[in-house]
């Protein structure tokens, strides 16, 4: 039976210039997730991430807890949607429909709660393939497609356990395949997981199950305020 440890990336920089590199806590995240494992003993054959750089940054950082080598290891069928392509496509769209003006940008990714609702609107115009005026980018069915090809490589694999590094999209997918749930019930899970969570799948005769979801221990037992992030 193989194991699939699917860990969600440490805090990225959300509202900076590049959201795309760890957060100094995103990082501590990272060190104490691979400190954890080294002192219960955890090990795997595989180690590899996305290719973005939040998602090797934390693979790295978590080595580094680890005491272990650097992986170089990645794959892109990982990474995570291009939130940055959707949002540019829909968000004009859905702040008119809501009545807000480009002034009220700024105001608006500063308030979790209301770009929480905003981007829920974004994404739903992305799913359903909403017509828009940008350059072309991947589709919610293409996304799909890829996680599920790359889940089933590792399935396929043979290997006991395998750690992949990845974001919030690809793991509520991967759960989504394993328990069937509805794209209502994928979509919450993509709001609830956890920077430096650990997801676990088993694969039996080809099938994935879930064995553990949105797993923070490692925080929990950090003692320190504020390590509990979602973006």
């Amino acid at each position: 039976m193989s194991r699939i440890y699917l860990v969600r990336h440490g805090q990225a920089s959300f509202g900076s210039d590049s959201y795309d590199r760890l957060s100094p806590l995103g990082e501590r995240q990272s060190v104490l997730l691979g400190q954890h494992l080294r002192r219960i003993g955890f090990h795997a054959e595989t180690w590899l991430s996305g290719s973005l750089a939040r998602q090797r940054s934390t693979l790295t950082a978590l080595l580094q807890g680890m005491e272990a080598a650097s992986a170089t290891d990645f794959h892109e069928g990982f990474n995570e949607y291009d939130h940055e392509a959707i949002l540019g496509a829909y968000l004009p769209r859905v702040m008119a429909d809501r009545g807000l003006t480009p002034q009220e940008l700024s105001p608006l990714l500063g308030d979790n709660r209301l770009f929480q609702a905003v981007f829920v609107q974004v994404m739903r115009h992305w799913i359903e393939g909403t017509p828009h005026e940008r350059p072309p980018f991947e589709t919610w069915k293409a996304f799909q497609a890829r996680i599920h090809a790359s889940l089933e490589r590792l399935a396929r694999s043979g290997q006991e356990r395998i750690v992949v590094v990845s974001s919030g999209g690809p793991i509520s997918l991967a759960v989504q395949a394993a328990l069937d749930l509805s794209l209502e019930k994928t979509l919450a899970l993509n709001w609830s997981i956890y920077n430096a969570s650990v997801t676990e799948l088993r694969v039996r005769q080809g099938a994935l199950a879930l064995a553990g979801f949105n797993n923070v221990t490692h925080l929990q037992l950090a003692g320190e305020e504020g390590l509990l992030t979602y973006r």
